[in-house]
């Protein structure tokens, strides 16, 4: 079965937290029988382009705009067969679009508190609701 993954988080994350938290959780999946849905903005969802690089092909970059705001390096890379899909007017429209087409979601936060809840948290909280599957 192939696995629809969402991978989202926070932009402020440091590289030993995401190798723990993402790359770590992917080592035990078969990448070739996945699909990924990431974002344009620092983090999670660069660091995430990063690692699939050279490891994936069935990549989607979904972003706001005409054209993302970064974008893994194509040369001699998997990304060049990388999707765009760009053009939504929010980053609310780009997540819930994601979220609406993903099986399975990858995501941490650890920004929210009692007085603010992140949006990363939200998206986890939607996909919960939709009876997506967190790995």
């Amino acid at each position: 079965m192939m696995r629809k993954i969402y991978v989202f988080g926070n932009g402020n994350i440091s590289w030993d937290s995401f190798n723990r938290i993402y790359i770590e959780t992917l080592e035990n999946f078969d990448i070739s029988d996945c699909e990924f849905l990431i974002g344009d903005y620092t983090g999670t969802d660069t660091l995430m382009m990063e690692f699939l690089k050279d490891k994936a092909s069935k990549v989607t970059i979904v972003h706001l705009n005409a054209k993302p705001r970064y974008f893994a390096n194509t040369f001699n890379t998997k990304a060049k067969n990388w999707k765009r899909m760009g053009g939504f007017k929010s980053d609310e429209e780009r997540d819930s679009y994601a979220i609406s087409e993903c099986t399975h979601f990858l995501a941490v936060d650890f920004n929210s508190d009692n007085k603010r809840k992140s949006g990363t948290q939200k998206n986890i909280e939607k996909c919960f609701s939709l009876g997506k599957i967190r790995i």
